[in-house]
């Protein structure tokens, strides 16, 4: 059985356009996610699956300076993306890692791709039941399920979000969740989406310093309450 890690990142977003390659602490956001990945237990394939446009052009070529592979596809069809990426590479099973999660967890994919082997699950998962926070969660993908997902639905909606068809119809797919232990709140964004986002990132970044790679999950968190906390009047939100 073949695993690896798809990241996927692409340089256009109507809220924060070039988000892939902003720079959080000194770093592309591309390069921090990819520092977190190369952290996975056993250093699997890491893959950056882009779209095809001249566009990410530009997420190509950071990639192979980073030393990593990429694949190129189809720009709005993610999930056709992901399934041509992982028969690329042979990937029997690939975790699925968004390039707007600088602060992603390694040891939560490590968690549910052993949590994928050992109930056989189409769908390993930590969203089905949403007790992590965006920006914090993951997927452990079997290629197969994938495949036969895809051969049922035409939806833009479902090719667009790679798992929707899964968490639609979970009576036709093994699927297991990881719940969050108790202290992590499900509140705290970690996506970086919007200006304010990428403020948010910054902030926590500035103050991991060399550790933006090694931090735990907690810590970050701990950070970004820290970050809600001072900016709560500007957002509209209680402290």
């Amino acid at each position: 059985m073949s695993f690896g890690s798809i990241v996927f990142a692409r340089f256009a977003s109507t809220r924060l356009p070039g988000k892939a390659l902003v720079e959080i602490g000194g770093r592309p956001m591309l390069g921090l996610v990819l520092d977190r990945a190369r952290r996975v237990a056993g250093a699997p394939p890491l893959i950056v699956a882009t779209s095809d446009r001249a566009e990410d052009d530009v997420i190509a070529a950071f990639v192979e300076k980073e030393g990593a592979a990429c694949f190129r596809g189809d720009l709005d069809d993610v999930a056709g993306r992901a399934l041509a990426c992982a028969d690329r590479y042979g990937l029997s099973r690939f975790a699925r890692i968004c390039g707007d999660r600088p602060f992603h967890d390694p040891g939560l994919i490590d968690r549910l791709r052993a949590m994928a082997e050992s109930a056989d699950a189409d769908l390993a998962t930590n969203a089905q039941r949403k007790t992590y926070p965006p920006g914090a969660t993951a997927e452990v993908i079997r290629t197969q399920a994938l495949r036969a997902a895809l051969a049922q639905t035409q939806d833009a909606e479902d090719r667009e979000h790679v798992t929707r068809y899964f968490y639609d119809r979970p009576d036709r797919f093994r699927i297991v969740n990881h719940e969050a232990a108790a202290g992590i709140d499900p509140r705290l964004s970690l996506v970086v989406d919007t200006p304010a986002d990428l403020d948010r990132a910054r902030f926590i970044a500035e103050r991991l310093g060399d550790d933006v790679a090694t931090a735990t999950l907690e810590r970050v968190l701990d950070l970004a309450a820290e970050w809600f906390a001072r900016n709560a009047s500007k957002l509209g939100t209680a402290a």
